[in-house]
């Protein structure tokens, strides 16, 4: 605002720079009310003297209001460009299907490596917690399996490691499993590599979750909206699949997630040198449990 009934030589200035800044300090002195006169040519704001406390108080309130504002962009999880092996890794799991067939009540595989709640929680056969998670119903479950899973197990291999992210998918799959027949009220059998695919979905929002020091309906809503959303997608799995260990696997994943990242867990183990070897503690932990599944 200018302020015509005053002569240059009556005002004092009280701030210089770039016409843009000027311009939102003049903002800040006329909603203030204070008369001000800017000038363009020599980049400065002007007051009349009576004015010049008032308006640097308002000019330094502005100031200490805004001092970190705009806030910084959020960090980007930067992702790994090395080598993963969930394209093969995911091909052996195609592989063993092909192997060990659709289920069937006469085959070996599945009558020693399925979910059943009764022997697991009467005759402690824990191996089928893992074993179940390479079993597949049919060649639909296992499809749907192998492309959304090995699509969301490669992102989390590339934010943490693809050694770290298999050991932290068969585990927390593992603990869905457990979960699941803990908490059901009846006997059941169940398979499928799915219980890990909705793990590996909850690793990436417990991840997140861990990591962050503010909350939001946002950061909750989005997470469970994608696991509804894959859910309805695998909902049409066979008889013989377990929804309630989608679920399961879901949680289990966000509570692995947040715990590993909250605790560090996560950054300390992540150095490329330590991935191998937990991609190797991984696959042992899936032959030894079909060791001992066929002992």
């Amino acid at each position: 605002m200018n302020n015509e009934d005053l002569h240059e030589n009556d005002l004092i200035p009280i701030a210089n720079g770039p016409s843009g800044q000027l311009d939102t300090l003049s903002l800040v002195l006329s909603a203030v009310g204070i008369d001000h006169w800017q000038d363009h040519d020599t980049g400065r704001l002007l007051v009349a003297a009576d004015d010049v406390p008032s308006a640097l108080y308002h000019l330094n309130q502005y100031r200490q209001e805004n001092l970190n504002w705009p806030p910084p962009p959020p960090l980007r999880q930067s992702l790994s460009t090395q080598a993963l092996p969930t394209l093969p890794l995911m091909v052996l799991l195609a592989l063993f299907f092909a192997h060990t067939g659709p289920w069937s009540s006469g085959s070996a595989w599945f009558a020693q490596g399925a979910i059943d709640s009764a022997a697991i929680l009467n005759h402690g056969e824990w191996w089928r917690l893992i074993t179940a998670l390479t079993l597949h119903a049919d060649l639909s479950h296992l499809l749907g399996n192998c492309l959304i899973g090995g699509l969301v197990i490669d992102l989390l291999g590339r934010m943490i490691g693809y050694g770290q992210s298999w050991l932290f998918v068969i585990l927390t799959g593992s603990i869905g499993n457990l979960c699941n027949i803990v908490f059901r009220q009846h006997p059941h059998l169940s398979v499928g590599f799915s219980t890990s695919v909705f793990a590996a979905i909850g690793l990436l929002t417990g991840l997140q979750l861990g990591k962050s020091s503010i909350r939001s309906y946002k950061e909750f809503l989005l997470p469970l909206g994608a696991g509804a959303g894959l859910l309805a997608f695998l909902g049409s799995e066979g008889i013989r699949t377990d929804l309630g260990a989608h679920l399961f696997g879901f949680f289990s994943g966000i509570g692995g997630g947040w715990l590993g990242g909250r605790t560090g867990l996560v950054e300390r183990f992540q150095a490329p040198a330590l991935q191998g070897l937990q991609l190797f503690l991984a696959l042992a932990l899936l032959i030894l449990a079909w060791i001992w599944a066929l002992r």
